[in-house]
C-alpha cells in the first residue's frame, strides 16, 4: 500500500504567477473570441445563402435574432471557462512558485525549507529532486570554510611577524 503525503490546505490565492496565467487566460479568450466569429461569419452565409434577396443590413438583424440563444451562455460559460483555466493553471504554477522561491532563499544563502507540493498538484516528483539538491548545497556549505574564515586566515599573516623583521638598518 502506497504512503499517502500530508494534505496541504487548498489555495486561497487564484492568480499565483501573473505572467503565465494571464498569458493562459488571452489564449483561451483569443479562441472564444476567434469560436464567435467562425460562428457569426458562418451564420452570415447560411442567411445569406437561405435567403438570396434580402440586403445586408437585414442579415445582420437576423444574426442578432438568433445570437440571442447563444450569447447568453457564452456570457455564461466565458467566466466559468476563465476560472476553470485559472484553477487548474495552479496546480502547475503554484508547485514552479513555491520552488523559485525556495531557490531565491537559496541563493541569498539562506537555508530555505524542504518543499512539499499539494496532492492534485502537478510534478510531484519535482519536489522531491529539488530537495535532493537542497540538501547536498546545504551539506557542501557545511564541509566548506565560511569566507570570514578564510579571510581572517589571511589578515592573521602579519601576527607571525617578530620585531626584528620590521627592524630597519640604519647606517
Amino acid at each position: 500500500m502506497k504512503a499517502k503525503r500530508p494534505t496541504r490546505p487548498l489555495r486561497q490565492q487564484l492568480l499565483i504567477d501573473k505572467d503565465v496565467q494571464v498569458a493562459l487566460i488571452l489564449r483561451a479568450v483569443l479562441y472564444g473570441t476567434a469560436c464567435v466569429t467562425y460562428f457569426v461569419v458562418i451564420q452570415f452565409f447560411t442567411q445569406s445563402m437561405i435567403h438570396p434577396g434580402v440586403n445586408t443590413a437585414d442579415l445582420f438583424f437576423s444574426l442578432t435574432d438568433e445570437a440571442m440563444y447563444w450569447v447568453p451562455g457564452l456570457l455564461v460559460l466565458g467566466p466559468l471557462m476563465i476560472y476553470d483555466v485559472l484553477k487548474v493553471s495552479n496546480r502547475f504554477a503554484g508547485p514552479i512558485f513555491s520552488m523559485r522561491r525556495e531557490m531565491q532563499n537559496l541563493i541569498d544563502g539562506k537555508e530555505g525549507r524542504s518543499i512539499t507540493f499539494r496532492n492534485d498538484d502537478h510534478w510531484s516528483t519535482l519536489a522531491m529532486q529539488f530537495n535532493t539538491i537542497r540538501e547536498e548545497l546545504l551539506e557542501l556549505r557545511a564541509s566548506m570554510p565560511s569566507e570570514a574564515e578564510e579571510e581572517d586566515e589571511e589578515d592573521d599573516s602579519w601576527m607571525d611577524a617578530t620585531p626584528e623583521d620590521d627592524a630597519v638598518a640604519v647606517g
